[in-house]
């Protein structure tokens, strides 16, 4: 999860401390006061920062971009978004860089649990209408849908072979629970893996299940969040039977 959108973890091929997905948390800035009123896109953003750092001798390599993935909030009165910095070197440095002037207006750089979060941060896009410059990595929020319980389960949010790792199964718990917490209180975030499944044909690898604290709480996130992609796919959430969950899947964990 970067920001607000879901992005694919990335395969470095390698593992432990060399893993460039260890660091990702401490390697997102968050945006405010971004001036869409002027034109500012993401692409334009991230060629500024690059150039700024770049002059300022802040990249590790002057030659190539650190800025590796930039989101722009696009809801009505929205005005911030975040960003992905290549390494935790540089990221330090472009927090140096906090009142940026983009198109002459004073851009706020801070680690997003530094910042206030707008309320309101995913609604409010016109149905049937793409976020613009996001190339199909969003999908829109379902306007109408309505949680039945207080527990919903993610269809397979995680491809599970014999290559996925623990550290796979947490980020994607961590992911749920910082993303999916934005919008409803959770008590729990469940992964299902192999073991949980063995001898139990309704579970399957890969599921996930968000134990919200009330039923409008489930209806939030499903509103905010149940139609975005992970790692290039839909995603799908749906109410699950609270009173099942608990005396069937609840005990597994």
């Amino acid at each position: 999860w970067d920001g607000f959108q879901w992005v694919p973890r990335a395969d470095t091929g390698a593992g432990g401390g060399d893993d460039i997905n260890a660091s990702r948390k401490n390697r997102r800035l968050y945006l405010g006061n971004l001036p869409y009123h002027l034109g500012v896109t993401e692409d334009s953003f991230s060629k500024q920062l690059y150039e700024t750092m770049r002059d300022r001798g802040m990249c590790n390599d002057p030659n190539q971009n650190p800025v590796l993935h930039v989101w722009f909030a696009r809801d009505k009165g929205a005005n911030y978004g975040f960003c992905e910095v290549g390494t935790m070197e540089e990221t330090e440095r472009a927090l140096q860089l906090d009142g940026m002037l983009v198109l002459g207006v004073p851009v706020s750089i801070k680690r997003p649990n530094d910042a206030v979060s707008p309320a309101g941060m995913i609604g409010g896009v016109p149905v049937g209408m793409q976020m613009p410059g996001q190339g199909g990595m969003l999908a829109l929020p379902s306007a109408q849908v309505s949680a039945t319980s207080p527990i919903i389960r993610i269809d397979e949010i995680l491809k599970v072979d014999d290559k996925t790792a623990e550290d796979d199964y947490n980020d994607v718990k961590e992911d749920m629970a910082e993303g999916c917490g934005q919008h409803g209180k959770l008590l729990m975030v469940a992964i299902v893996k192999p073991q949980h499944a063995q001898g139990n044909a309704a579970l399957k690898p890969g599921d996930v299940y968000l134990h919200c604290a009330t039923t409008d709480d489930a209806t939030k996130v499903m509103r905010a969040m149940g139609h975005r992609k992970y790692d290039g796919r839909q995603i799908a959430m749906t109410s699950f039977e609270e009173s099942k969950f608990m005396s069937e899947i609840k005990p597994l964990f």
